[in-house]
């Protein structure tokens, strides 16, 4: 285990909570922590539709960064404050283009000594995205409670609640008698992970959500009728960047995550993630899909 804390650091904190946790425990975390990641996805159904017609795919390029601080209370309990910085570029719709800035205040308190005690985390996070289409500019608001555990040494699972809201800017209202809020959303998500150690360098990875509450998806002009017709929307207005119109309504989700973690140095490596996203409402049915690589170092 000692030689897997060398080579595997370079998992991020921000995308497996679990292999972070690990480090922690080895006593190797310093006060100041500081990562980057550079990521190309593929994403099918970018837009969310329900109908095959009005779907739209695209590549983007995101590049993140996060500097942050710990405080160690005592063996058992820490505090961290972590600022992040986000840039995503789209091919096609650079109308998604955006710039992301946030902050995360979290606290983590394990349950005794060693590696196999559980422990309970909780973060609350503001992030506000800056769209280059600033109507779908948003403030977001969430919180997550936390709860995980060693099982062997090569196996760690882990639980989490989120408590997301969204606020965005006012838009046109094109159906009187409905609002045109559509990027104020409240949802929670509920979600389990999963880390498997297969050996030294290569790290399996797999989480399960289930989203529940507002989202948002896509239409063209054609489709309007039906999904007012079917769904109980409850917020519509027009889409610029893929034409027609974007509405809100209230739904479930079931989102399927598997990635797969190659240790480059202690400092760096790679990382490929498959997610999958089955959303359902009353009628109509929300698929997407996306794959991205991702090279990982931190300092």
């Amino acid at each position: 285990m000692k030689t897997f804390y060398a080579t595997i650091t370079i998992v991020l904190i921000l995308s497996n909570p679990i292999a972070a946790q690990q480090v922690v425990d080895e006593g190797e975390w310093v006060e100041w922590i500081a990562d980057a990641q550079l990521s190309y996805a593929a994403i099918d159904n970018l837009n969310l539709s329900a109908f095959s017609d009005d779907t739209h795919s695209d590549e983007r390029i995101a590049l993140n960064g996060i500097i942050g601080r710990f405080y160690q209370f005592n063996g058992f309990t820490r505090m961290s404050f972590i600022l992040e910085l986000d840039v995503e570029k789209y091919q096609d719709f650079d109308s998604m283009d955006n710039q992301q800035v946030g902050a995360n205040f979290g606290i983590r308190h394990k349950f005794g000594l060693g590696f196999y005690q559980p422990y309970l985390q909780f973060n609350a996070n503001y992030r506000h995205k800056e769209v280059e289409w600033d109507a779908d500019s948003i403030d977001i608001l969430f919180s997550t409670l936390e709860i995980g555990q060693h099982i062997t040494n090569q196996l760690s699972l882990a639980a989490s609640v989120d408590f997301t809201s969204t606020d965005g800017e006012d838009r046109t209202v094109i159906v009187p008698e409905l609002s045109s809020e559509v990027f104020d959303q409240s949802f929670i998500h509920l979600s389990f992970f999963v880390d498997y150690i297969l050996s030294e360098n290569w790290l399996l990875s797999g989480s399960y959500a289930r989203r529940q509450g507002d989202f948002q998806s896509a239409c063209s002009k054609e489709n309007v009728a039906t999904v007012l017709e079917v769904e109980q929307v409850k917020a519509i207005t027009s889409d610029r960047i893929f034409g027609g119109c974007v509405y809100k309504l209230d739904g479930s989700s079931n989102i399927y995550s598997a990635s797969l973690s190659y240790s480059l140095t202690s400092h760096s490596g790679l990382n490929f993630v498959m997610e999958h996203y089955q959303g359902k409402a009353d009628v109509l049915d929300y698929h997407s899909t996306s794959y991205s690589l991702s090279f990982n170092y931190r300092y």
